[in-house]
């Protein structure tokens, strides 16, 4: 099988797997709502909206709308209206969401050198680098999908 297309059909096999196996870790939450929480405790300045985690995690605002709702609801995260821009809303994490990161620290570590074992420094500087190249290169497939749909040159 051609490298491209081992690779392609691997990128979303891993994923399943993974998400599979997330999902076992913690029947309270799932892999992607993890994972919107993970993203949204990057932000230190000041909280993102809607748009700003769809953006990062390429999807849909409305997906991540329906995440965080699910989130707040069992009291990991909270929405607020943007005070500077009502039209926005803005996802903050909770005390009881700070306290599941502290609780879930070292099995968190202990999964991901799991999934790394083996996988030395060199390696992964190259995988890293590999995957940013898959990023971009997939950002401007959209970006030209997009613009064609709108029928800009």
């Amino acid at each position: 099988m051609d490298k491209t297309a081992f690779i392609y059909g691997a990128i979303f096999s891993l994923a399943n797997r993974m998400q599979t196996i997330g999902d076992k870790i913690d029947p309270d939450i799932s892999v992607k709502q993890w994972f919107v929480l993970a993203v949204v405790s990057k932000f230190s300045q000041a909280p993102p909206n809607i748009g700003d985690v769809a953006g990062i995690l390429g999807t849909s605002r409305q997906n991540i709308k329906k995440i965080a709702k699910i989130l707040e609801r069992k009291g990991y995260m909270q929405l607020q209206k943007d005070p500077d821009d009502l039209r926005n809303i803005q996802l903050l994490l909770t005390n009881r969401c700070y306290a599941y990161f502290k609780r879930r620290e070292k099995q968190d570590n202990e999964y991901l050198g799991r999934i790394f074992s083996g996988i030395d420094d060199e390696m992964l500087s190259t995988l890293c680098l590999g995957m940013s190249k898959l990023v971009e290169n997939t950002d401007r497939l959209i970006a030209d999908h997009e613009k064609a749909a709108q029928g800009v040159n």
